[in-house]
């Protein structure tokens, strides 16, 4: 079945789960917690199935294959798991994360069975839709924003509750009272709040928009024709967004992560990175600045003091929780606590049953113990080896043909926005969420669909021929 623009109903479906794979506020409480994007996956793992068996084709991409294996070492890994749990409650959580998990890992496998089939178009609009979803999460939670600052008005209050009652968090997400005094003593105090966007927490926001920053920045720069040229403006205004919500976020882990990224395209790109575009974008931004400290100066050194500080009690609670790692290895050593269940394990030393460990490292060691924590660093180091190939392509094609940088600045993007996606969940965790694996499938699709085994083995055939000439 075709739909417009030569799309198919298969395509549209993944281009849905990538474009609503951040808006966490999306969901309902039926039999438990389900999101919009967990029935937009059921509907595209569905389809995808029923495609492939009217077509009686088993075929997978080579990615695709590597992919399923390590699902299938992680299945393993959390069927040992399950077998040391030992209340009904643990095994519930096991059940809940398992499920979900699974759901995520699947989607991904079929993903890119899909994009590296379909080829490079059906990639560049998955990327943009991908960046249009975090983009869109962004400018709402900006408009959110100021009319909370402003009016008190709540948008989440009209829009999103009445459709999606199953949101755990809805509205800006409320920072503190942030006091200040004037020449005659007398105090005013401001409610801050910090922007969430369709996330329900400002922390997910700020460590997600990495990934479409860092892209929209590379293909700035490193794209000297073709569409990104053309479109340099679009793609400067689209980054100005993401890189102001990121701001506004007041995420430490997200902004950590993204120094690292922009670190990264900066030693890439040297002088070059500060194009017109980047450079325009840039004083914009500090003009919003500059004006946000002349209007409060005192709330923002208030809240730049408070967010930069290490001594804190929230600084402090994530640094401590890689002390509470060593207690479960003792244990559970091998295989872990069980996946979803640090909360349960830790009841009660924290007297919620909610208190996740804001993680993914410690929650990776805690809930998957050494042996499931080796096969997601063999699974992330193979997806490293697999953006080198990508960056190796890129020079390639570059030397190749005048491809003008696009395909280098790709690879180079897109691994920039890993790493920081990898820095940023140090001290947060959102690499539990479908939003990671629609990035994976971004990453690990793109030699196949760009053809990078082509270009490489060209690129080798003409330096052959160079030497022996």
């Amino acid at each position: 079945m075709r739909t417009l623009r030569n799309l198919s109903l298969l395509d549209a479906l993944l281009l849905l789960v990538v474009v609503t794979t951040t808006w966490q506020k999306m969901s309902w409480e039926v039999a438990g917690r389900i999101t919009l994007v967990d029935v937009l996956q059921v509907l595209f793992l569905g389809a995808f199935l029923l495609d492939r068996m009217l077509r009686r084709d088993r075929r997978l991409s080579a990615a695709a294959t590597v992919v399923l294996a390590f699902v299938l070492l992680l299945v393993c890994v959390h069927l040992a798991g399950v077998l040391g749990l030992e209340t009904t409650q643990a095994v519930d959580q096991w059940t809940k994360g398992i499920a979900k998990w699974l759901l995520f890992a699947l989607f991904l496998v079929a993903g890119i069975a899909h994009v590296a089939r379909r080829g490079q178009q059906l990639w560049w609009l998955a990327t943009g839709v991908f960046v249009a979803g975090v983009t869109l999460s962004a400018a709402y939670g900006l408009v959110q924003l100021a009319a909370r600052s402003t009016t008190g008005v709540e948008l989440d209050a009209i829009f999103l509750a009445p459709f999606f009652p199953g949101a755990r968090r809805l509205g800006a997400n409320l920072y503190g009272v942030v006091s200040s005094y004037d020449q005659y003593g007398v105090t005013s105090q401001d409610t801050v709040y910090r922007l969430t966007g369709f996330s329900e927490d400002p922390n997910h926001l700020g460590v997600m928009v990495a990934v479409p920053l860092l892209l929209l920045v590379a293909l700035i720069v490193g794209a000297r024709t073709g569409f990104a040229a053309r479109r340099r403006t679009l793609l400067a205004a689209t980054g100005s967004i993401l890189l102001l919500a990121a701001l506004l976020t007041q995420s430490r882990s997200g902004l950590l992560g993204l120094g690292v990224g922009v670190l990264m395209l900066l030693l890439w790109y040297r002088r070059r990175f500060f194009t017109r575009h980047v450079t325009i974008a840039i004083m914009v931004l500090a003009g919003l600045g500059l004006g946000a400290v002349a209007a409060r100066p005192s709330q923002v050194q208030q809240i730049i003091d408070s967010r930069t500080s290490t001594s804190d009690r929230s600084s402090q609670a994530h640094v401590e929780f890689y002390s509470l790692v060593v207690p479960v290895l003792e244990t559970s050593p091998a295989f872990g606590i069980g996946i979803n269940n640090f909360a349960v394990y830790y009841e009660f030393q924290t007297g919620r049953a909610d208190f996740g460990p804001h993680s993914f490292y410690v929650a990776t060691l805690t809930e998957l113990g050494i042996v499931g924590t080796l096969v997601w660093v063999l699974l992330l180091l193979w997806v490293g080896s697999r953006l080198r190939v990508l960056l190796r392509a890129g020079r390639a094609r570059s030397q190749l043909a005048a491809d003008g940088g696009l395909l280098t600045a790709v690879a180079r993007g897109l691994a920039a926005g890993f790493v920081a996606t990898l820095v940023g969940n140090i001290f947060y965790l959102t690499m539990i969420f479908s939003g990671f694996y629609v990035i994976l499938l971004l990453v690990l699709a793109a030699p196949a669909a760009f053809g990078v085994e082509l270009i490489l083995d060209r690129h080798r055939a003409s330096a052959r021929a160079t030497h022996v000439g």
